[in-house]
């Protein structure tokens, strides 16, 4: 099997990209992957992080891409990096902060775009404004584009229940991830240790992230096995029980009516998209023990699992302008 190659990416500062990036390269080689982290950042915080806490077996690489020297030096020394180490490895995950300067094409490269993410909205209308410019790429019939993965982070819990995610309009179809919450345990966790090993709520969140970022992989695996590699982000509208898949499952806003649909790559993996909703639904589910009625609609089945009132008004596909 190939290898799988992973883009951390935002422009932003202080998304936690770094974060997610070192932190994730830990969870997937607890599941038995080799995995090589290239930092190409130029502070290395996600190589250091690495470096410094228990060591686990993930390869690092830290690497300052030529910005300044312009033209395609920067993309062909990534590509460089990354395909030597793709040698090696069965998971690589870059961790890098993009600039104007980086070319687009360099997207190409990869399987799997995430793009950390905080709630508020002027974090949200510049992730929003960051996709749109890049449009291009993920909507691409002449390559293949990679999955793009949009990722709620430093979500605090009373977050959960803003809508602020109905507020702004994305230009392209995403997967939306999990959110990796807000904790004071995460921050003393730097350079010490790993999100996944934390015994709270935040240490679970980024569990639930991490299965989101494997099932995405699989889903994708399966599709070039199956599919001949058929562009993981092509929209094709799904039948209304994926309607109820939540999170995981392809949210877009239609780039004119701004309304939200939920989309999955081909009735082939429909199912398997909605699988990855459901993963994270058996996490909020209330206790078992208690008996309840079932819901008789998709909405209904929601109120009841506790889903975050943004994400359902996204998953039930009723975003007004």
């Amino acid at each position: 099997m190939s290898t799988f190659k992973i883009l951390v990416t935002s422009q932003k500062g202080g998304v936690g990209k770094s974060t997610v990036s070192a932190n994730l390269a830990a969870y997937m080689r607890s599941q038995g992957q080799t995995v090589t982290l290239i930092d190409f950042d130029t502070h290395g915080s996600s190589s250091t992080w690495l470096r410094r806490a228990p060591q686990i077996g993930v390869a690092i690489q830290h690497h300052i891409l030529p910005l300044d020297q312009g033209g395609n030096r920067p993309i062909l020394d990534a590509r460089l990096h990354l395909r030597r180490a793709a040698s090696s490895s069965e998971v690589v995950i870059c961790d890098l902060t993009w600039t104007d300067s980086i070319a687009g094409e360099l997207m190409f490269e990869y399987d799997l775009v995430i793009v950390p993410t905080s709630v508020s909205e002027m974090e949200l209308a510049a992730t929003a404004g960051f996709l749109s410019r890049h449009r291009w790429v993920f909507d691409s019939a002449i390559h293949t584009p990679p999955t793009l993965l949009v990722c709620p982070t430093r979500v605090q819990p009373e977050q959960l229940r803003s809508d602020v995610f109905s507020k702004q309009r994305f230009p392209v179809s995403f997967m939306l991830a999990p959110p990796i919450l807000e904790a004071q345990t995460a921050r003393e966790m730097f350079e010490r240790g790993y999100l996944m090993d934390l015994p709270d709520a935040c240490g679970s969140s980024f569990v639930e992230f991490g299965k989101a970022v494997a099932a995405a992989r699989d889903m994708r695996q399966t599709a070039h096995a199956q599919n001949g590699m058929r562009p993981a982000n092509s929209p094709v509208r799904t039948s209304p029980p994926l309607r109820s898949g939540v999170l995981g499952a392809h949210a877009t806003a239609n780039a004119t009516g701004g309304r939200h649909n939920l989309l999955a790559t081909s009735s082939t993996l429909a199912h398997q998209y909605s699988v990855l909703g459901r993963h994270r639904l058996q996490k909020v589910r209330p206790d078992d023990t208690i008996p309840s009625a079932k819901p008789t609609t998709a909405a209904g089945h929601m109120a009841a699992m506790g889903i975050p009132q943004f994400l359902k008004r996204i998953s039930m596909g009723v975003i007004s302008k």
